[in-house]
């Protein structure tokens, strides 16, 4: 299995207001589904949005800068979308398009599920986690992953499927592993063993012990995000409380779980909480806190059979407040070794 070193196309084709909060500007809604209702032309601002957020000269810039690999969250709605959200397959098969010129592979990750899945905004449907609570919107996800394989399981560069992006802590687990197991058996039975099968953890990373001992998987990752600011570690940690953090804990567990099933941290970037960053004397100390951590997540992550830096970009005004959480800045200034090839 090819060791990958990858992107997150986040907050392109499912929104997420912390990454593009110009699109929210004079709006309530908290998440796409109610941004939609409250705009009065809300296809005339998705169109500019998809059109000049990610286009061609991105492909470049990922290629360019070392990166082999992209993981492009879908929502439900991207072939038939029901309203208020607008579907978005020209975008993915323009994707491929680009991913072909360009020589990089395809991941696609269903992030939003009908229903919602999580309760978060990248769920499409924030404050509701209903995905679990309807036996139709299991069955349409797995609809939507044959459709998936339908449309582009010839493509080439196309090299795997997340079935679900963060399904929440508390849906109980027999529904994830079934749905999971229905999932893998659509995919090998459409595209054979080519096409890899992501599983993420669910929040929950010791509990799957059974589920790939009881079960032949062939071509198949657990997928775990990797964080340091959602209460996986104190906020007011340190930097050096979060390096040794990495370290002693990430490391251990991904090199424990490799020895189960491979791994890939699909979501990891270099924020830190508030009161990290409060702790830096100036600008110079800060800058030295974001290049430090961030190869220390690097070398760890390195350990994992591959990994997807959540996000390769963020909107000027994001960017601005949230420099860690955007590679494409992160390497600009200089704090990750992904040099402009030939430079």
């Amino acid at each position: 299995m090819k060791k990958m070193r990858g992107l997150n196309l986040g907050g392109w084709l499912v929104l997420e207001k912390w990454m593009t909060p110009e699109l929210y500007e004079n709006t309530n809604a908290e998440d796409e589904f109610h941004l939609l209702k409250e705009l009065k032309n809300p296809e005339t601002m998705l169109l500019d949005h998809r059109n000049n957020f990610i286009n061609e000269d991105d492909f470049i810039w990922i290629k360019e800068h070392g990166i082999d690999t992209i993981r492009i969250p879908v929502g439900h709605w991207l072939f038939k979308a029901n309203e208020p959200y607008i579907q978005a397959k020209e975008y993915i098969d323009k994707t491929f398009v680009w991913a072909k010129k360009h020589e990089l592979d395809v991941v696609l990750d269903v992030h939003a599920a009908k229903g919602c899945q999580n309760g978060f905004d990248n769920g499409g449907l924030s404050g509701v986690i209903d995905w679990h609570k309807d036996y139709n919107n299991i069955e349409d996800t797995l609809d939507f992953i044959s459709e998936l394989c339908d449309n582009y399981g010839k493509e080439k560069n196309f090299i795997g499927i997340e079935l679900l992006n963060e399904p929440h802590r508390t849906i109980d687990m027999n529904i994830i592993q079934n749905f999971y197991l229905r999932g893998y058996k659509i995919i090998r039975d459409k595209l054979g063993r080519d096409i890899f099968v992501v599983f993420h953890d669910a929040f929950r990373l010791n509990e799957w012990e059974d589920f790939f001992t009881n079960n032949e998987f062939v071509n198949v990752y657990l997928d775990t995000h990797m964080y340091q600011v959602f209460g996986e570690i104190s906020r007011e940690a340190n930097i050096f409380d979060l390096t040794s953090f990495v370290i002693e804990k990430r490391m251990k567990v991904i090199r424990e779980l490799k020895r189960l099933v491979p791994i890939i941290i699909g979501e990891w970037s270099v924020g830190m909480s508030p009161i990290t960053l409060s702790y830096a004397n100036d600008f110079v100390q800060k800058e030295a806190y974001h290049q430090v951590l961030a190869n220390i997540l690097l070398l760890a992550f390195e350990e994992a059979d591959g990994w997807f830096f959540w996000n390769y970009k963020l909107s000027d005004q994001s960017t601005e407040k949230n420099p860690g959480w955007s590679f494409k800045k992160m390497v600009e200034l200089g704090f990750l070794p992904f040099k402009k090839r030939g430079s």
